[in-house]
């Protein structure tokens, strides 16, 4: 009878294991500002994961539950920030919920957290790929000179905008060590980060996410723009109706900098 139960133990210990290799949460910061681009980008996102995946929305207002709710009923919202509207309090809510669901998880179902912005498209899943980074986290990578956080020697800085963190005692601490270095609106988000770049922090491949796609299109298209919310979702949902048709130009004439002219990639080649 004991060996019995022993062996069930290990037959359930097994099984959740396996879950948890195929199970994912994905977590984006919504305000109400940015519910339009959250429509564009949510039925690609969608049509991209399967029951595996909880979405989680960090919501800033109470516009952004409701339009949560009312696009996806399965997905989970956490308020946050307490009503605040600006871009510092949206990064400082991805760093506070990345910690948190990271911390969750790391005490129970032990799912990877994926983080990806509202204005990061999932053309295709890219999550077989994330599954096999090993790194404790990875993030996309920015090869414009222009971008936050941009070190010449290396050639990228690492974007902010999208990456994934095991749960683990090493990810909880780097990124309770981002919280602390970008909070009080001293500094970037991202400049924070690459602040903190180190060995132990992985880096997703183009293939996988790339911000200025030259013709194949990446799983997740993460584009530039510095304009308005409408300007954005007019825009990129032209291009993203143009590749879903397969047009092999889809990308022609999209901005490839933050600065409106483009100074080059550096891209160096590899990535996780």
């Amino acid at each position: 009878m004991m060996r019995g139960a022993v062996t069930g133990a290990a037959l359930l210990w097994a099984a959740a294991a396996a879950d948890n290799a195929t199970h994912t949460i994905v977590a984006t910061v919504l305000n109400a500002k940015y519910v339009p681009l959250f429509e564009l980008w949510h039925p690609r996102f969608a049509a991209a994961t399967d029951s595996k995946v909880e979405l989680v929305v960090a919501c800033l207002d109470d516009e952004a539950v409701a339009a949560v709710r009312r696009v996806d009923r399965r997905a989970r919202t956490i308020s946050t920030t307490g009503g605040a509207h600006d871009v510092a309090a949206a990064r400082l809510a991805k760093v506070h919920t990345v910690l948190r669901l990271v911390r969750e998880e790391a005490a129970g179902a032990r799912r990877p957290v994926i983080y990806s912005d509202v204005d990061a498209f999932w053309l295709k899943s890219p999550l077989p790929h994330l599954r096999r980074i090993d790194a404790a986290l990875a993030f996309s990578r920015d090869g414009v000179a222009t971008a936050a956080g941009f070190d010449g020697k290396r050639g990228f800085a690492l974007c902010a905008g999208f990456f994934v963190a095991r749960p683990t005692v090493e990810a909880a601490a780097w990124l309770d060590a981002w919280r602390h270095k970008g909070r009080g609106g001293r500094k970037s988000d991202q400049v924070a980060a690459n602040e903190l770049y180190g060995a132990g922090v992985g880096v997703i491949a183009d293939a996988v996410v790339d911000r200025c796609p030259r013709a194949a299109a990446p799983l997740v298209w993460h584009p530039y723009s510095p304009a308005r919310v409408a300007g954005k979702v007019d825009w990129w949902g032209k291009v993203l109706a143009k590749i879903e048709s397969g047009d092999g130009a889809a990308f022609a004439g999209v901005r490839c900098s933050w600065a409106g002219r483009h100074k080059g990639r550096n891209r160096r080649a590899g990535g996780a």
